[in-house]
């Protein structure tokens, strides 16, 4: 026997319905997603000849300021990242 649509819907708990469904699904086509060089960000450090990901200087930036440096008016540069490795290697 047949149900109704109704009496259907009423006794699936939702689960049973897996799949792209109705025009909202979204795009499912695999896109290429290759990553440049403006996705991720390093920097060299002639000092101590390392480079630095943006969560390597945020740790040296905290070690910094533990040890009393005075706060850095911008962000992920070199220019602070030299800062921070000259005051940290001269304490």
């Amino acid at each position: 026997m047949v149900k109704k649509w109704i009496e259907f819907i009423k006794e699936i708990s939702g689960t049973e319905m897996v799949g792209p469904v109705g025009p909202a699904y979204g795009e499912t086509r695999l896109q290429n997603k290759t990553i440049s060089s403006n996705d991720t960000e390093v920097i060299y450090c002639d000092l101590n000849d390392k480079f630095y990901t943006v969560d390597e200087y945020n740790d040296l930036y905290n070690d910094y300021l533990k040890q009393s440096g005075p706060p850095l008016a911008t962000g992920f540069n070199k220019e602070n990242i030299d800062t921070i490795i000259d005051y940290l290697d001269n304490l």
